[in-house]
């Protein structure tokens, strides 16, 4: 009886142990994230900061139509891969940084940095080559300023900072996409492109130095996506000749060579970067092949379109510069965006978003596997 009753208390004891472990490693998860980048992480900013009506298509009909039901400053019909990461940790979703800066609102839950348009490099290193953004100069190095400006509403002395920075997310892009896509809209061949790479590599390793000073023991930096099969790369630098494609997805393959040369530089960089700080964790997220898999796939995850816009006109990509998604003259989309990869021309639609995100969370395209890192159940529901 003795026997039995230790066995039983034994039992039990690892059945509490089971109960209680899962929940002290979830409390040990993120708590907070930041975010820095372009279009495919903006949660508004662009919105915000704008004053030119023609760089404001986002604030209109029919973008947000399918998550938030009304427009919110993404390009997308609704969540982004940064949501969904918020999302899966529990989190809030970020505010916009120019939503909170000198308003003394509190950024527990951390605050997205990114605004449309932006170049990795400043404007100053791009203007003597000829090569004006129109959109925005809110750079990576004009990001980071922004970041150190709202921290006193995070933490109020380093020491603090460092603290909650140790249960913080750091996402770092992605960045590169704008500096070459401007690039090639002013004319420059491939040739001059691939030099621009190692100056954004450098800008994008500062910047993650500047944030491991500051106390940041997590960073994921996201890789860039196959801009070869973006509806406006399509009609903009569409080709007569067969061999300029891909025969498997039909995607501009010398644009999607540009993004796996600097996906490449970039994890070269981060190798580096681990090697000289072995107590950060640096993530390389693989959106390029995460983004792949679906083009390579379309009816295994419930595509009917992979290279057509769902929101947007004319040719075959369903893409036009004269009229795109959030103009007066084209308020409906498609009616089925979660049948498209491609919401707008330029950015994916949200069920994409989500596919990709789901591959990245379960380590698939993150290295190191980001799952082994932060065991959190997921908070939002996946697609069958």
């Amino acid at each position: 009886m003795a026997l039995a009753y230790d066995t039983l208390k034994f039992i039990s004891t690892i059945f509490l142990l089971l109960l209680i472990i899962p929940r002290s490693v979830t409390l040990a998860c993120y708590t907070s994230i930041f975010a820095f980048g372009d279009s495919v992480t903006d949660v508004g900013n662009r919105m915000l900061i704008s004053d030119d009506p023609s760089n404001l298509r986002m604030a209109n009909p029919p973008y947000g139509e399918t998550f938030f039901h009304h427009p919110n400053g993404r390009f997308c019909d609704g969540r982004l891969i940064i949501d969904f990461i918020a999302e899966h940790y529990g989190l809030p979703f970020m505010p916009p940084s120019a939503s909170v800066a000198g308003n003394g609102s509190s950024i527990e839950g951390g605050v997205n940095f990114a605004v449309a348009g932006t170049n990795t490099v400043d404007s100053a290193f791009y203007e003597p080559r000829g090569i004006v953004n129109t959109y925005t100069n809110a750079s990576l190095n004009v990001q980071m300023i922004w970041f150190k400006d709202v921290l006193p509403l995070f933490c109020a002395t380093p020491s603090e900072c460092r603290k909650k920075f140790k249960s913080s997310l750091f996402v770092m892009g992605p960045f590169g996409s704008n500096d070459y896509r401007h690039g090639l809209d002013f004319g420059k061949d491939i040739k001059e492109i691939r030099t621009y790479i190692p100056v954004v590599i450098d800008t994008i390793t500062a910047a993650i130095n500047e944030l491991i000073k500051l106390g940041a023991t997590t960073i994921m930096v996201p890789g860039i996506a196959p801009d070869g099969c973006l509806p406006v790369i399509l009609t903009s630098f569409g080709s007569a000749n067969g061999l300029d494609y891909d025969p498997n997805t039909g995607c501009l393959s010398w644009m999607n060579e540009l993004n796996e040369f600097h996906n490449l530089r970039l994890q070269q960089r981060l190798n580096i970067i681990r090697h000289l700080n072995p107590d950060v964790v640096i993530i390389y997220a693989d959106l390029y092949n995460a983004a792949m898999k679906l083009y390579r796939n379309l009816k295994k995850y419930g595509f009917v379109q992979s290279l057509a816009a769902c929101c947007g006109t004319g040719g075959a990509y369903g893409y036009s510069d004269d009229v795109r998604c959030g103009d007066i003259e084209l308020i409906n989309s498609c009616p089925d965006p979660w049948r498209h990869i491609d919401w707008d021309g330029c950015h994916m639609s949200e069920k994409a978003n989500k596919l990709i995100t789901m591959t990245l969370l379960d380590g698939t395209y993150t290295s190191p596997p980001i799952n082994t890192l932060c065991a959190s159940p997921s908070k939002f529901t996946y697609y069958d």
